[in-house]
């Protein structure tokens, strides 16, 4: 059996954290830093993983991210990672699945202005 991963962080709550673990590798999960369910009306728009500009790298191959990316397309809502700047002026956003790419064909560092256009477009709405 492999060894299930220490607590990195200490700031979650580290007792779920630690208990979680004891479940074994077979049962992974993520606490996802800033996972935030975009929505109008009751309705879910978008999913958008946000990273501040100093975090870690993200990975869209790593599991975590690809349980992401299905639940978006199961939804069937765009999934994006969007990092941004500690003052706020640059939002690098990343599409992580196809629905995303309609909106975002590629990676795009927008102002924060764009930023907030994008996702109400996500919504059908204009701006």
């Amino acid at each position: 059996m492999r060894e299930v991963a220490p607590e990195r962080t200490g700031w979650r709550d580290s007792a779920l954290s630690q208990r979680h673990r004891q479940w074994g590798w077979d049962c992974p999960a993520v606490d996802i830093d800033f996972l935030m369910l975009e929505y109008d009306c009751g309705k879910a728009s978008a999913l958008v993983e946000y990273k501040n500009e100093f975090a870690a790298p993200q990975h869209k191959s790593h599991p975590s991210y690809q349980a992401l990316i299905d639940l978006g397309n199961r939804a069937e809502i765009p999934v994006f990672a969007c990092r941004y700047s500690t003052d706020f002026t640059n939002w690098r956003v990343t599409p992580l699945n196809r629905k995303a790419q309609e909106f975002c064909p590629t990676q795009r560092d927008l102002t924060e202005q764009e930023w907030v256009a994008l996702l109400y477009k996500t919504r059908g709405r204009r701006s």
